[in-house]
C-alpha cells in the first residue's frame, strides 16, 4: 500500500500558515468557544479534549484572566503565542512521525503544484497496478 504524505520543503512556509490559521482561529471566536466550554460545568482542563493544542492554550489564559480578578484583560497575545508556538511542536512531531515510514511518498505541500503532483502520483500508481 502507497502512503502519500503531504510535507513542506521550508519550515517558514509551514510556520506562516500555522500563525495565519490559529490568527483566523481567533477571530472567529474560538476563545468565546472556549468561553462556553468551560461555562458548562462538565470539563476540565485534564480531560484529552481539553488538552488538544490551542484549547489547553485558551483554558490556561482564561484561568489567569478570571485569577487576576474581576475585569482582568485576557492577554491575547500571550495566548497567540502559546498556541502558534504548541501548534509547532505538533507539526514538527508529526513530520518526525512520517519521516520514520520510508515507504511513504513525499509531496511539497509548499509548492504550486502540490496537488498536481499528488493527483499524478496517485494516478501513476492506479494506472501501475499498485495499491
Amino acid at each position: 500500500t502507497t502512503l502519500f504524505s503531504l510535507e513542506p520543503d521550508h519550515r517558514a512556509w509551514l510556520h506562516e500558515r500555522i500563525a495565519l490559521r490559529f490568527d483566523a482561529m481567533l477571530a472567529q471566536g474560538f476563545v468565546d468557544e472556549v468561553r462556553l466550554l468551560r461555562a458548562r460545568g462538565d470539563l476540565h482542563p485534564d480531560l484529552p479534549s481539553m488538552r488538544c493544542v490551542g484549547y489547553r492554550q485558551a483554558w490556561e489564559a482564561l484561568d489567569a484572566q478570571a485569577a487576576a480578578g474581576p475585569g482582568a484583560p485576557l492577554d491575547l497575545a500571550g495566548l497567540r503565542e502559546r498556541g502558534i508556538a504548541a501548534t509547532r511542536q505538533l507539526a514538527k512531531r508529526q513530520i518526525t512521525w512520517l519521516r520514520s515510514m520510508p515507504q511513504r511518498h513525499a509531496i511539497a505541500c509548499d509548492q504550486p503544484d502540490a496537488t498536481a503532483r499528488l493527483v499524478q502520483a496517485v494516478l501513476q500508481r492506479l494506472e501501475n497496478g499498485t495499491p
